[in-house]
Order: C-alpha cells, then sequence, then structure tokens
C-alpha cells in the first residue's frame, strides 16, 4: 500500500489581541477561499485597511466561527499566548474489490497556522502592534494568494460535479499534540470518523 505524503503549507503571524478573531478568520477564510472547489458565491470582508474575498456560505462561517472560539480558548489558557489550527483537504477514493468497494478520504494538502498573540496596554504600542500587523496580514494574504497559484500540481483531479469535491477539516491540536504528531494522528485516524465538510 502506498502511503500518500499531503504538501504542507506553514502561515505563521503575530496578532493584537484584540484583532485575534479578524485575523484567524480572514486567515481561515482565505484559504477556503482558494481551495473550495464548489460553485461559491463570493462576498468581501474587511479587516483593519485591507478587503479579501470569502465564501459567503453559513455553513463555512458557522465552522470558521466553532474553530475560532475553540481556538481562542486554546490561547487564553496558554500562558506563551500561542495557538495553532491547521486546515486539511481531502480527495474521496473509492477502492473496489470483487464484490465490494469501500471509500476512504486522503489528505492531500496541509495548512499549519501559528499565531502569536500579543497584548499591548500602552496605547502607543498597541497602534504600533497593529499597524505592523496590518502589513504583516498584506503579505501573508499575498503568499497565500501566490502559493494557492502556483502551488496546483499536488490537487487531485476533480471527478465529480456533487458540490465540494475535496471535503476538508479545521483541526485544533490538543495540549499534548506537536505539529507533526496532530496532523500523522489526523492521517492514521479514518476521515470518516472526523468531522469533515
Amino acid at each position: 500500500m502506498t502511503h500518500y505524503q499531503p504538501v504542507m503549507f506553514p502561515v505563521e503571524l503575530t496578532v493584537e489581541r484584540s484583532y485575534l478573531k479578524d485575523a484567524l478568520r480572514a486567515i481561515l477564510h482565505t484559504v477556503l477561499f482558494h481551495r473550495v472547489f464548489a460553485n461559491i458565491k463570493p462576498r468581501d470582508m474587511d479587516i483593519l485597511d485591507l478587503t479579501i474575498p470569502i465564501n459567503d456560505d453559513p455553513e463555512v462561517d458557522k465552522l470558521v466561527d466553532e474553530k475560532i472560539a475553540a481556538f481562542v480558548k486554546v490561547v487564553d489558557t496558554n500562558p506563551q499566548s500561542k495557538g495553532q489550527i491547521g486546515i486539511m483537504f481531502y480527495e474521496k477514493r473509492t477502492k473496489r474489490a470483487w464484490f465490494s468497494s469501500t471509500s476512504s478520504e486522503v489528505c492531500w494538502e496541509q495548512w499549519a497556522i501559528t499565531i502569536n498573540v500579543v497584548t499591548n496596554i500602552n496605547e502607543k504600542d498597541k497602534q504600533r502592534s497593529i499597524k505592523n500587523m496590518e502589513k504583516a496580514l498584506s503579505s501573508l494574504f499575498l503568499s497565500i494568494l501566490r502559493t494557492v497559484n502556483e502551488r496546483k500540481d499536488h490537487i487531485p483531479p476533480i471527478t465529480t460535479s456533487d458540490g465540494n469535491p475535496f471535503p476538508y477539516q479545521i483541526i485544533i491540536p490538543t495540549a499534548s499534540d506537536t505539529w507533526g504528531s496532530m496532523f500523522k494522528r489526523m492521517l492514521d485516524t479514518s476521515a470518516s470518523s472526523s468531522p469533515i465538510i
């Protein structure tokens, strides 16, 4: 049996605590906008002085909001004010035997997002931090856009016209997980037993 190695894209950003939810929402939606290959209706999202396109889909919004809430809880209990979240994209594969067939999901791409959170009490430091974050977000969005446009060779062929051909999952590591152990656990666990959209 051949073990398929998914492509991983690391993302790291330092954000001002008051913008944590908006920054994470923007990053998650940016990746999903460019990797959910369904017939989507775009809408704009504004963060600071930036406007990005996102999917206008209540199901995606709900999932993103749930994961952001869970992420904030993790960051708030972490003394290092740092958190990680991942997005995994899967291909549905069917194996046919003599009189039966089994299906499985095989991960073909992972986004490993690390967020460092800073909290400035001094207003001058807070404004400087927000200005730096705005520049970093702009650069990050351009980097994601460049990545999704240049790195397409690993994307499996689309074999269905039903909705989104590639299920995805947004995951947050447990306290005992490292990036590697979390992704390995997610790859080893049957994808069908995990909530995949």
